[in-house]
């Protein structure tokens, strides 16, 4: 009997002995030790923008033509209107237009109100504007588009734009252009400074094309008016703007 409660004492010490240090152990802070981190040296750059500039022919041309009718009721002059848009755009495609390039871009009817003092509102008829994109892929034929079109009966001119139907060449151009004015001014800047010019770290850009104001047209015009005279397409340009990164070298 004795010998067993030795043998349990014993074991007893043990486990409250284990106890203790898995205690001890969880109550002691972990200390570990930082990575140590090089201190990376700034990178040293040249920074500059390039332009490239290219000009170019317009290939086709926008018209904005149609009718603007005015009459005492509402189905007068939707009528009327619609009557004098189809002899329009009959004219206009027997000119070669393809119907896929003519587009609807203005359709208001709108009442004529007659204001008097002391009374109410009063409509004393409507006027319906009914006015069409013409895109002509000839250069050669907007002058007979336009003396058709006011020759068809309109009396609504909203002005010629000019555009080239694809840019992605002339686009190309003038990036390269302006890739090389910013190669030549970082390549100064480099032999000024006396340093070597590395990689190139960014190169950023923009493009826009700078075309011709429309030539406008008054917004309405007489049935009898004088149709316009020959127009001048001039040159439209592509300009593409880049900021370029380089790497100074070692």
């Amino acid at each position: 009997m004795n010998r067993f409660f030795q043998v349990v004492g014993v074991t007893a010490l043990g486990a409250a002995a284990l106890l203790g240090m898995i205690v001890w152990s969880a109550k002691t802070p972990s200390v570990q030790a930082a990575p140590a981190q090089a201190d990376a040296a700034p990178t040293r750059v040249i920074v500059v923008s390039g332009a490239g500039r290219v000009s170019s022919a317009p290939d086709q041309a926008s018209i904005s033509i149609g009718v603007q009718i005015t009459a005492p009721t509402l189905a007068e002059a939707t009528q009327q209107a619609a009557a004098n848009m189809t002899k329009l755009l009959d004219a206009i495609k027997a000119q070669g237009v393809d119907p896929k390039d003519i587009q609807t871009s203005i359709y208001n009817v709108n009442p004529i109100t007659n204001y008097k003092e002391g009374q109410p509102p009063q409509i004393t008829g409507y006027q319906v504007m009914n006015v069409v994109n013409v895109m002509v892929k000839n250069l050669d034929k907007v002058g007979s588009v336009l003396d058709a079109g006011m020759g068809a009966g309109a009396n609504y001119l909203g002005g010629i734009s000019f555009s080239i139907a694809d840019t992605k060449t002339l686009e190309t151009n003038a990036r390269v252009l302006a890739v090389q004015d910013a190669q030549q001014k970082a390549q100064t800047l480099a032999q000024a400074a006396g340093v070597k010019l590395g990689r190139v770290l960014l190169i950023t850009e923009g493009v826009s094309v700078s075309a011709p104001s429309p030539l406008p047209y008054g917004r309405a015009m007489a049935a009898d008016a004088v149709a316009p005279g020959p127009t001048q397409a001039g040159s439209l340009e592509i300009s593409t703007n880049v900021e370029m990164r380089f790497e100074i070298a070692e």
